[in-house]
């Protein structure tokens, strides 16, 4: 029941008043397991055991028929609430607490939204409880119901060692003010129903990454990134550490290589655009572009169009900070033929898709570079953009190399359980051989594309965008004429260019985007996507999202004889050698390019998955694994 409710335990206060610490924290982990499928750490063990005794001073003083759910899961997110009180005020108003606890003893203020707290870097706890407080606000079904509090509390902290400006803090010896502060805010408790509802409380409202940046646009062109906790859409505390270790270096002045992996989902883009704007703005360089402070690199070209139409619109000008790191005709900021000035901090984005060969000159390009790259989602064989690569690149110029690596799941609301089913159905499907579950999120396998098509355009609104991606087979796409409609671009319909017949009985005309200016961005930022006229191949969807997404899986992977391989069409003709070639000589080198690509596909999707395959007996297997999903 616990982890239906998304937390790890809740219960009235008048229940856990005489709860020893010992059965509280076997209650906590036994719940936690449960919702998050994996024991506690021992930093989680310990900070439990050391708030115990604080909490439980609190309850004695509390109404009775108040609610505490503890490490509650934000439905929209991996993130995780430490207590969150329910009840209501004088007037019968429901209220929700978030209470952020922290241990500390020793704390200070850094650059950059960080706290050094007992010699470690931790986000600023102002910054992290409003954002929890506003993505409950914003993204909660519920929450439109509730007044809504946040509270940190640092109860082995001395006062006045942390400033905050956006919720309230209580300290070291502060427990009684703490105490009194809620008696007076919900004296009255709430019905278990109301309680229940709340916690089952669904997401509501999806922010997507380019129609954030242009939203809060007016904090970001300031380079308040901190204040996006004010509108739920902060950093989190891993990208604002990687954002302050960034911008520490620049200070510096120290030749700096940043490796940043992040599987797909983990926020790469997000960290990349905000970095970008940040230290812009820092620089004065947001009024001031001609200075070349700083560039955001990208390769895909659909991407940067997209990018630069967004910061055209958010503030003109400062879309020429968006270049190609690689163009093929040696001009990009990596290529040979650069003629451009150096920067003092280069980012590049999907930087798993660089040419070995073209690495140090990347290296070479900034002061400070950051590298965000996932190499499970390279494409192609000539793509080398490995951790090993970039490190040795770094350290031939003699440069200091960090690593981090993003742990969040941001973009997929199925969270780390769906990602973890994606894994196995593509890598080792023999493991899914019993039911899962990832609240809040669909994954659907159609039988007939018209289906999956209907189902798209009930979802689609004002509100809710749907996408279509699909194999890149059938057709190659016609480059000369790009928007025309011809065999070369259609990819669902009849007939096809490949010659199947495979939707003759279907009134269908679905179309490859093309045009890198103008489709792209108006199918990904300006929602032409919904109409489902148009699909994107893997190199147009490759860093974009939509709410849902159908999938078109095509006949180039295949489950035959209880596996993958490799299968009897491809029309990818991009890279060297392609992976048309490799799946014409069935070269094995296929396979891990062809699981990267499933990959991405069945992860664009924020609130679902819908699938349909081309292939009669993969789309078979494909139906018994979606009957083990809850």
């Amino acid at each position: 029941m616990v982890a239906s409710l998304n937390c790890a335990l809740v219960e009235r206060v008048a229940e856990l008043r005489g709860l020893g610490m010992n059965d509280a924290v076997d209650q906590l982990r036994r719940g936690y397991k449960e919702l998050v499928g994996e024991c506690p750490s021992l930093e989680q063990v310990l900070a439990w055991q050391g708030s115990w005794a604080h909490i439980q001073r609190l309850f004695q003083q509390l109404n009775d028929d108040l609610w505490v759910a503890f490490e509650y899961r934000l439905p929209m997110s991996h993130q995780r609430i430490d207590m969150l009180l329910l009840g209501c005020d004088r007037g019968s108003h429901p209220i929700a607490v978030v209470i952020e606890l922290k241990g500390w003893s020793s704390a200070s203020e850094k650059d950059y939204g960080i706290v050094e707290a007992d010699g470690k870097r931790f986000q600023h706890p102002d910054i992290q409880t409003t954002d929890y407080v506003n993505k409950l606000r914003f993204s909660h079904s519920e929450a439109h119901k509730y007044r809504l509090e946040g509270i940190a509390w640092l109860y082995n902290l001395p006062v006045g060692r942390l400033q905050f400006r956006w919720v309230k803090a209580f300290f070291k010896d502060q427990d009684h003010h703490l105490t009194n502060y809620l008696k007076t805010l919900m004296p009255v408790g709430l019905p278990w129903s109301e309680v229940e509802s709340f916690l089952q409380g669904s997401y509501v409202q999806t922010v997507h990454l380019l129609d954030a940046v242009e939203k809060y646009k007016d904090e970001l062109l300031r380079g308040t990134i901190e204040a996006l906790g004010t509108k739920g859409f902060a950093p989190s505390e891993e990208q604002q550490e990687i954002i302050a270790q960034v911008l520490e270096a620049l200070k510096k002045e120290e030749p700096t290589t940043f490796l940043v992996k992040g599987e797909p989902g983990s926020g790469k883009s997000y960290l990349a655009i905000l970095l970008l704007i940040k230290a812009l703005a820092d620089s004065h360089g947001l009024q001031h572009k001609t200075q070349n402070f700083a560039a955001l690199g990208l390769r895909n070209n659909r991407l940067l169009n997209t990018v630069r139409q967004v910061f055209r619109r958010i503030c003109p000008g400062l879309d020429t900070a968006v270049k190609f790191y690689s163009t093929g005709r040696g001009s990009g900021l990596a290529e040979r033929n650069y003629k451009g000035p150096d920067f003092r901090l280069v980012i590049f984005d999907e930087a798993q898709r660089f040419a070995s060969n073209l690495i140090e000159n990347a290296v070479k390009r900034s002061m400070v570079n950051v590298f965000l790259y996932d190499e499970t989602q390279i494409l192609n064989l000539d793509e080398g953009g490995t951790t090993t690569a970039f490190e040795q690149a770094a350290r031939r110029f003699g440069r200091k190399v960090y690593h981090f690596s993003l742990k969040g799941i941001y973009r997929v609301q199925g969270g780390r359980a769906y990602h973890e089913f994606v894994e196995k159905l593509l890598t080792n499907p023999n493991l899914l051989s019993i039911p899962t579950a990832f609240p809040n999120y669909e994954f659907k396998v159609f039988g007939d594309i018209e289906d999956m098509l209907a189902a798209l355009k009930e979802k689609a609104s004002n509100e809710t965008q749907v996408a279509l991606v699909a194999a890149f087979t059938e057709s190659p796409g016609d480059r000369e004429n790009k928007t025309s409609k011809s065999l070369l671009n259609l990819r669902v319909g009849y007939p096809l260019y490949s010659g199947w017949d495979h939707y003759r009985s279907k009134n269908l005309q679905i179309y490859w985007l093309m045009d890198e200016a103008i489709q792209y961005p108006q199918f990904w930022y300006g929602r032409e996507s919904n109409r489902l006229t148009h699909c994107a191949s893997i190199y147009g969807c490759q860093g974009f999202e939509a709410d849902y997404v159908g999938v078109i899986w095509g006949r180039d992977f295949v489950w035959r004889d209880g596996k993958w391989e490799i299968g009897s069409n491809c029309e990818d003709t991009i890279g060297r050698p392609t992976l048309k070639e490799l799946v014409n000589k069935r070269d094995p080198q296929a396979i891990p390019l062809l699981i990267n690509r499933y990959r991405i596909f069945l992860t664009r999707g924020i609130q679902g998955t819908y699938v349909y395959c081309e292939d009669e007996e993969t789309a078979k297997f494909l139906k018994e694994v979606a009957k083990l999903v809850k």
